[in-house]
This record gives structure tokens, sequence and C-alpha cells, in this order.
């Protein structure tokens, strides 16, 4: 796509963020300086007669990736995208984590506005979710792939009593430990980007009409659907030879597309559950079949994991927050029940004896299906609550604090 204007921009990123959230991109923002033929005269410049023919300079080796794929593409995606984020920001305050629930159910930005309502500055948030993931494969994340000074100041692990089931066959987890990124991690070989991967990357997008604003004056908050070509905003750092500027691109958003790009992690979907036309489309399974839920048992390999990635977060002084995520009453069947009650009974332990912070959000919506993508899955709407609630309530580390 071409872009039809270009913003360069002397402020940190999220703190322009923050600026356009909060007014709902309505107001005028002094610092930024417009420049509609940013791309042209970059290309002037190119062309420049003191710049040296193409044909006289020396080739250039395209360097080897230093990425190797872990066997899941949606780690890959967001581990790319995490790594890039940390070559450009350094590391997030708060760190989500958990399954595809956690990945479309906790919306970064409104938890960083929610927070930055509340005193504590210019937080970073990034959600880290992935489609598939269990216990295990958090563990591994947060203990194996990501470096210490890669980690957050506090990790949100949001999900539920299916990604901790044992007796299940975890499919991802085993693919991982089969593919070449494991091979590289088990010599010490953390994954990494190189400067031409992290250039090939596509830029960081938010489409803004999408952006749920918070009242400045109350708690209230409005879910603002996405509309018919609304501005996308791309981000993409100048070089580190310049001054430290940003340009932001704007493209049209067609009119098609109902989802926005994912911005620091979050998968947004505006889909609103319907059970009528769902079950439709796709079989209503009871929990007693449902495989997710098979020889159902909190205790095995998926606990251990957790337990292993609370300890290890607690001895590098890095505060854990559960968040149990609602689903529908439609999902919370007599037997899917049971098993929610024993999970919530089993993080209630941990959370008794100051392990960690549990919020139990499962039951809070059960027949609200506008905040639903599906029976189990949060829709953009239901992440904004989600991500209301929790910013009102969370407790940051002191050093987040400005």
């Amino acid at each position: 796509m071409k872009p039809v204007e270009g913003i360069v921009l002397d402020v940190p990123l999220l703190s322009l963020f923050g600026v356009l959230v909060a007014s709902g991109f309505g107001s005028t923002v002094p610092s930024i300086r417009l420049e509609s033929a940013l791309v042209q005269n970059v290309s002037e410049q190119k062309r420049s007669p003191t710049s040296v023919p193409v044909h006289t300079r020396p080739p250039r080796s395209k360097p080897s990736p230093t990425f190797a794929t872990f066997n899941s593409q949606p780690l890959d995606k967001q581990l790319k995208l995490y790594l890039r984020y940390l070559e450009e920001f350094g590391p997030p305050d708060v760190l989500i984590v958990g399954s595809s629930r956690a990945h479309q159910g906790v919306d970064p930005l409104m938890l960083q506005q929610i927070l930055s309502r509340r005193g504590y500055g210019n937080v970073k948030v990034f959600n880290f979710g992935v489609n598939g993931a269990t216990a295990q494969v958090v563990d591994l994340i947060l203990r194996r792939l990501l470096t210490p000074k890669q980690l957050p100041r506090l990790i949100l692990w949001a999900d539920g009593s299916r990604a901790f089931n044992s007796g299940r066959l975890d499919r991802t987890y085993r693919k991982i430990l089969a593919s070449p990124g494991y091979k590289r991690l088990a010599i010490g070989v953390r994954p990494s980007l190189s400067p031409s991967e992290i250039n090939e990357l596509k830029p960081l997008c938010i489409t803004m009409s999408s952006v749920e604003v918070v009242s400045k004056t109350s708690s209230s908050f409005n879910a603002v659907p996405p509309q018919a070509n609304s501005p996308q905003f791309c981000i993409q750092s100048t070089p580190r030879s310049t001054s430290p500027a940003w340009v932001i691109r704007s493209y049209p958003q067609p009119a098609e597309t109902v989802t926005s790009p994912a911005v620091l992690g979050f998968n947004a979907l505006s889909t609103r559950f319907n059970p009528t036309s769902y079950f439709q489309r796709y079989p209503k399974v009871p929990g007693r079949y449902d495989t997710d839920y098979e020889n159902f048992t909190l205790r095995g390999e998926q606990t251990a994991a957790f337990n292993r990635a609370v300890n290890f977060a607690r001895s590098r002084g890095i505060p854990v927050v559960f968040v149990n995520l609602p689903l529908t009453q439609i999902y919370l069947d007599p037997v899917r029940s049971s098993y929610e009650q024993q999970f919530r009974s089993y993080m209630q332990q941990f959370a008794n004896v100051g392990k960690l912070t549990f919020y139990d959000l499962s039951q809070r919506w059960p027949n609200k299906h506008k905040y639903f993508a599906d029976p189990s899955h949060l829709n953009r709407y239901g992440a904004v609550v989600v991500s209301t609630q929790v910013g009102q309530n969370l407790k940051l580390p002191r050093s987040v604090t400005q």
C-alpha cells in the first residue's frame, strides 16, 4: 500500500499513543510535525548527485538468518514481534502471557492507559499470548526463551483451567521440543533477530478508530467499533544513525477489514458471539467429549511447569498476577463447571500463601455474548472491560511508578 501521509514524531512512541488514545485522536498534538511528502523526499535524497552510484558500491553479503522456527507459527510470530519490540523499546513493565484466550482477551493499550491514569506514568505493556499455549509453553517462554534482561517487571498470566490439564496430550509443546529452535536452545543459543530480519518485519500498526477511549473525567469507557476506511497508522523507526524520531505512516483501512492489525502482540477481534448462527457452523461439544479436558487433572506436567514459572519469577522479584478469564454460560456446562471449580481452588491456594495475585473473572459475564467472539474467547470489547477492571486494581512494583 502506498503511504498517503507521513508524520515525524519527536516524542517517545508510547507517549504518543497515550496522547492519541486519551484524546480520541481529536485534538492537536503540538509535538507532531506533518510532512506529506516524506516518502518522496527520501526518494529524492537517494537520487541526489552526491550519492554514490549503485554500480560502484561493493557487493553486500546477505547475512544468514539467526531465528530458527519452534514448529509453532503463533509462537514464532509472537516471539519475532517481541524481539523487535525489545530492540526498539526495551523490556515492558507488564508482560501478558497465556494461550489464545490471553492473546485476544487482554488489551495492552487499554491497560497502559488505565495504569497511566492511576499515576504509573508511561507504562509499557506487551501481549505475548500464544495460540495453543499451555502452562508448559508459557514456562518455556519465561525461563528458557527470554534472557533475564528481556523479562518484564510484572507477569500478567491470563488463561483458564484447560491450559493446566495434565491429562491431555500437549501437542504444541511436543512440536516445540522437536523444533530447530529448541535444538539451538538446548545448546545455549537463545532466539534472536539479525538486523536484516528486523527490517523485514512489517511495521507495527494500529487502526485509530478501533481504540476504545476511556473518559478523562470518569471511569466509564466506550468500545468504538472499527469504521470503514479508518486510518491505519504504522510505526517504523528511523535509522539509528539519525536523530531519534519516529515515522508514522497513514494508510487507508479497507472496508472489508474488521480486525485491527496486531499491536503490542494483541489480537483484536470484533466478532460478536451469536449462539444461533455460531452453532449452525460449528458443532456444540459437551464438556465430557471436549479433548481439552480429556482425563482432566491438575496434578502433572502442566501444574509442575506452572510451579516452576511462578518460583522462577519470585526468585527474580517479578510479581505474578493470574487472571481467570471469563467464559459463557453455554460453555460452562456441568462438566466444565466442575473442572473450573477445581481450578479456582487450585489457584486460590497459591494466592493464600502469597505466591501470586488471583483475579477470578471466569463467571463475570456468563450471558453477555457481546463481549465474546465464541463460547470461550473474548472479543476486543470484552478485552477492553477485562483490561479496565484489571488495570484499576493492578499493583505494579514501585520501580514502575514515576
